[in-house]
């Protein structure tokens, strides 16, 4: 299922090696952007990240959504991992490193797993030219200074037509589904930071889907990076 994302991603990180060129040392105010895209279930984080990508992408500078599943897969392929830490400088590899050690300070069984797939985050996120659904990536993330971090919440109403329609289950299996998997993420986070992913202040914008859909949250972001220098006024 992944296989095509994978190659997709191979491809794109050669052609931004190519324009970046390898241990390239760039001055920070430099730094391409990265977004991270914190949701509640239920919540438009894919359609979101698919029109921003769109609309942030040009044929020489592409931008790659990652989220979890693929995340884990990419920790299995060697050569990306390799080729994403090229990109960035020693510097950055050392503050990676540094900052996850301090953040992991709690030892559930799986850390070692839970650790690499930081990394990667971080890597991508120096790196540049990424949108990160998940995974604590705001937090992980949280002293990095080209980021955007957004976290996605709506009422439980829109929440349960949102997945209801797409799933194809009654109101009643959505709400639970909604519920659970909510408390799932929400744990998963809190087990490897302590830290919890409803704090607002983790994020630059907190965005209610109800109110908004997922154009304009697309417009809401690409106007925030423009404020905040991630990306030049056109």
């Amino acid at each position: 299922m992944y296989t095509n994302l994978l190659q997709k991603i191979d491809r794109d990180i050669a052609a931004q090696l190519k324009t970046l060129g390898v241990g390239e040392k760039r001055p920070e105010k430099y730094q391409f952007p990265c977004i991270t895209i914190s949701r509640e279930f239920g919540c438009e984080a894919i359609v979101v990240s698919k029109l921003l990508s769109e609309k942030l992408s040009s044929e020489e500078y592409p931008w790659v959504i990652f989220h979890r599943q693929l995340l884990f897969d990419i920790l299995d392929q060697e050569g990306i991992k390799k080729d994403l830490e090229a990109a960035i400088n020693s510097r950055f590899r050392g503050m990676i490193h540094q900052y996850i050690e301090q953040l992991l300070t709690h030892k559930p069984t799986d850390v070692e797993v839970y650790k690499k797939m930081a990394e990667t985050i971080r890597i991508l996120c120096a790196r540049g030219r990424s949108i990160i659904i998940g995974s604590g990536a705001a937090i992980l993330t949280s002293d990095m200074q080209n980021t955007l971090h957004v976290r996605l919440q709506a009422d439980m109403e829109f929440k349960i037509g949102h997945v209801s329609n797409h799933l194809k289950i009654s109101r009643k299996e959505a709400r639970k589904h909604i519920e659970e998997q909510d408390q799932q993420r929400e744990q998963f986070i809190y087990n490897f930071t302590h830290k919890d992913v409803h704090d607002p202040h983790h994020y630059h914008l907190v965005i209610d889907n109800s109110k908004f859909n997922a154009e304009q949250i697309v417009e809401l972001i690409y106007r925030s990076l423009v404020l905040r220098k991630l990306l030049p006024e056109v």
